[in-house]
């Protein structure tokens, strides 16, 4: 029933669910690691860091609860990026290196220059944000070059789905599949690369990888941090997200750099008209983040709080839930703060139009922190919002500057908290500026390499030749 819950988003109902079932089994792991999903999606990160902990406690073999845990330490500030990597390493040797090693051996043709194999696996194939910076590559994939395979854990084809069918993608659907049998489905298929486009995320097929089903084997777009895995041979970047000399010692794989940007968005068709600024008639700045509730840390309320004391009257939209354990979360951290609820605006789930259209009423949008916005950011920008960032340490909190860099507006990233709260009331205190920058920013996305399909395209491919040269040259 907590399960249940959960999945049809009642959070609130699945949390007492999980608290009355563990009154009778304090150590069930199953309990927990639903409980632990709850407490996450309404915000409260290091509650649910803690409920996953205690399933792994009581079931240390737990791979997907495992899972989770990795995923739900990049949310925390605090926390040290080489603690978040030997724990992604910890995952990597209990769950997946006994598979590796009994991997059989590959019989790929070792040919450098043949036509390649290439295969991707995601339940994302459908109308999701994975697919936005997915699409452009199955649209513009060099027929000669790439043969490609989509292992899709989709139960419910869209018209996204059939788009991809339609760019020459060979469909497999894979529904029911168990990872051996995936694995399995993959060497069959004889693949020479096989990319992961979900990472530590939900409904992942990482223990089919580790079964090593492909001679080279990358991960890319989903995911913004090391995998952990012996198997996973390469990850996907840029120069941004992972300057050269910073991070390598934080993956299992070896990074690979692409020019520009690591992967190009494609903009939706069914956004509404950008809109004039809100603040013109209205008589106050609007500021908004879009990002999930989850991504909010008590340091950025915190943060957001001394932005909105430093610009008068202003307002902030947040999407949450519609839940009362994350609506009180939210208000109890900007009372603590100082800031009313009379400045607040909570939006609640909603479908991806009325998404798009919330944009409409907010000026400028506020990156979080430690983890970035990326498809978020893509669509704030897409509906004419300027995006101030704050520039971390590692790839989760550097997204925003591969995106602004892009884009050629280096001046809205932050180097510091100071300089965050600084840079977005600069721009609210120039409406005029504003305005102009609201109706230019379109024709900036479309200008940049963020929406250039067919240079993406293009730089992946030739990354994954020079995976695939460097195979043959060790057969």
């Amino acid at each position: 029933m907590a399960a249940l819950l959960k999945a049809l988003g009642r959070y609130d109902e699945a949390e007492e669910c999980c608290r009355s079932g563990l009154q009778a089994s304090t150590a069930d792991a199953a309990l927990l690691h639903t409980l632990s999903g709850a407490l996450f999606e309404q915000g409260r990160v290091e509650e649910a860091i803690t409920a996953v902990r205690a399933a792994l406690a009581a079931r240390a073999d737990l791979a997907v609860a495992h899972s989770d845990l990795v995923r739900m330490l990049n949310y925390v500030a605090t926390e040290d990026p080489a603690a978040i990597y030997e724990e992604h390493r910890a995952w990597g040797e209990r769950h997946a290196r006994a598979l590796t090693e009994a991997a059989p051996p590959h019989r790929n043709d070792p040919a450098p220059a043949r036509q390649l194999r290439v295969g991707f696996v995601s339940p994302y194939f459908r109308k999701h944000a994975m697919n936005f910076f997915f699409e452009s590559v199955v649209e513009h994939h060099d027929r000669n070059a790439m043969k490609m395979f989509l292992y899709a854990d989709v139960a419910q084809p869209d018209d996204y789905s059939d788009r991809l069918k339609a760019h020459g993608a060979e469909w497999r659907r894979t529904v029911g599949y168990d990872d051996e049998r995936l694995a399995r489905t993959v060497r069959d298929d004889a693949i020479d690369i096989l990319v992961d486009l979900s990472g530590h995320t939900p409904h992942n097929r990482l223990l089919a990888f580790a079964r090593r089903p492909a001679p080279v084997q990358v991960t890319w777009n989903g995911y913004p941090n090391t995998t952990g895995m012996k198997a996973m041979d390469y990850r996907i970047t840029d120069a941004y997200c992972d300057p050269p000399g910073t991070t390598e010692a934080l993956h299992s794989e070896t990074l690979v750099r692409l020019p520009d940007i690591y992967m190009t968005w494609r903009p939706p068709t069914d956004a509404p008209d950008v809109g004039a600024l809100p603040a013109l008639t209205s008589g106050h700045i609007t500021f908004g983040s879009f990002n999930s509730c989850f991504k909010v840390t008590p340091a950025l309320v915190a943060l957001w709080a001394r932005l909105l004391r430093s610009v008068p009257q202003s307002r902030l939209m947040l999407l949450t839930i519609s839940g009362r354990g994350a609506d009180r979360r939210v208000h109890d951290l900007f009372n603590g703060n100082g800031i009313g609820a009379e400045r607040l605006e909570l939006l609640p789930r909603m479908s991806h139009e009325e998404f798009l259209a919330a944009h409409r009423r907010a000026d400028i949008a506020l990156d979080t922190y430690p983890y970035h916005g990326t498809t978020t950011t893509c669509f704030s920008l897409w509906m004419g919002l300027p995006v101030v960032t704050l520039a971390g340490r590692v790839h989760v909190s550097r997204v925003g500057v591969s995106l602004l860099s892009n884009l050629g507006t280096p001046e809205w990233i932050a180097t510091s908290g100071d300089e965050y709260v600084e840079i977005a009331g600069k721009l609210a205190s120039d409406l005029r500026a504003l305005a102009a920058s609201r109706t230019e920013l379109r024709r900036k996305m479309l200008a940049s390499p963020i929406t250039n399909g067919v240079l993406g395209a293009r730089a992946l491919e030739g990354a994954f030749r020079n995976m695939w040269t460097r195979w043959c040259a060790g057969k």
